[in-house]
Formats: structure tokens, sequence, C-alpha cells
């Protein structure tokens, strides 16, 4: 019994093979959007002690894009671009005070996806990354016991290196989703307004916060 299933299973083993490798082979390409919300708010009241109160808000908008291309089976590499768009306020009652603050972020990058196909729909893959970026901060600061609105500006560049962990899904042919959240990060900011600093962010813990999702299309 066994021999007559052997030369089926074999041919089913072959055309699961074929129909994975077939979305990564070499000079297959694909593109991938992926949209982000995060808000958060917090209140703090103390009028029984007669203490300040205090409130914060803050949304965030952001939007991805990447398109690559198989330069070898399961090798893809490509260009990403994204936006992000943070808003918070705050405000303290004594002594009444408020602060808005907006932030721009634009970035492109080049990232490299090493795929491993576990079956027809579905592989894993590992990225590595690079991507330099710009970032301009607005805010407006409000005290009600000084005459007139203070505000401010500034702007910074930034350069950065990752590596991430992914997980592909076709629901269909050609239509995929990814799982991929960040293994290690590097990221070096400068800052050239209101004053020159540097910073160096360096992170190498996976969490949930680090989780993205996205939808993509191959042809």
């Amino acid at each position: 019994m066994l021999s007559k299933k052997l030369p089926l299973l074999v041919m089913m083993f072959i055309m699961i093979s074929f129909l994975s490798k077939a979305q990564y082979e070499k000079g297959s390409k694909f593109w991938q959007v992926e949209g982000t919300f995060r808000g958060s708010s917090s209140s703090i009241k103390n009028n029984d002690f007669n203490f300040y109160d205090a409130e914060s808000n803050s949304h965030s908008i952001g939007l991805s894009f990447k398109r690559a291309v198989f330069k070898e089976d399961y090798l893809a590499k490509g260009w990403s671009v994204d936006y992000n768009l943070f808003s918070g306020k705050s405000s303290v009652s004594s002594p009444k005070n408020e602060s808005q603050t907006y932030i721009h972020n634009i970035g492109v990058g080049y990232f490299v996806d090493k795929f491993k196909p576990l079956s027809k729909s579905l592989a894993i893959y590992g990225e590595v990354n690079g991507k330099i970026g710009y970032s301009l901060v607005n805010g407006s600061p409000i005290y009600t016991n000084v005459d007139g609105n203070n505000t401010y500006a500034s702007d910074s560049y930034n350069i950065g290196a990752g590596v991430n962990f992914g997980v592909r899904y076709f629901l269909k042919k050609n239509l995929f989703i990814n799982g991929e959240t960040s293994l290690l990060n590097l990221n070096v900011s400068h800052s050239t307004s209101p004053s020159k600093q540097t910073n160096v962010y360096f992170n190498t813990i996976m969490n949930v916060s680090s989780l993205s999702i996205s939808i993509g299309k191959s042809f």
C-alpha cells in the first residue's frame, strides 16, 4: 500500500516545493504597505491634597512602503520609504500651563530579505536593513502667567541599521501578509537646532511593541 502511495506523495512534495519557490525565485518582485496608529492618554488627579492635576494625550500615525526584487532564489533586495506624525499634548493645573508638540519623521532605507519557505503558503525570513531619516519638531508651550505664547522648532538627522525576523503568509496566490519584529536596532541621531547634540540608541530587546503587520503583493 505504501509503495503505491509513494509516487503520489513525491509528486505532491514536488508541487508544493515548486509553488513555494515560485513566490521567491530570481526575478520575482513584491511590494508591501504598512499603516500604524498608536495613542495613549493619562490623567493624575490630586484634588484631595490640593496638589496639581496633570493630563497628557499623544497620537502617532505612520505609513511605510517597501518594494523589492529577488536577485537570487529566496534572496530579495529593495528600498523602503516611510512617514510618521506624532502629536502630543500635556497640561498641568498649578501653575497652569499647557504644551503641544508635533514631530514629523521621514525616512528612506535599503533592506535585504532572506526567505525560508515552510510550506506552500508559509515562510520565515530574516532581514538586514539600513535607513537615513529627517525629523522636524514643532512645539508651542503656553504659560498663563507669561504674556504671549512661546514657540520652538528643532530638526535632526539620523542614520540607523537593524536586524528583523518575520513570517510571511500567502492569503492567495500573490497576496500576502507579513508579521515582523525587531531583533536588533542601532540608531544615531544628530540635532542641528536649537543646539547641536548627538544621541546613540542601541536596542536588542524583542517585545510586543516592536511587532508590525503589513500587507503586500508579489508579481
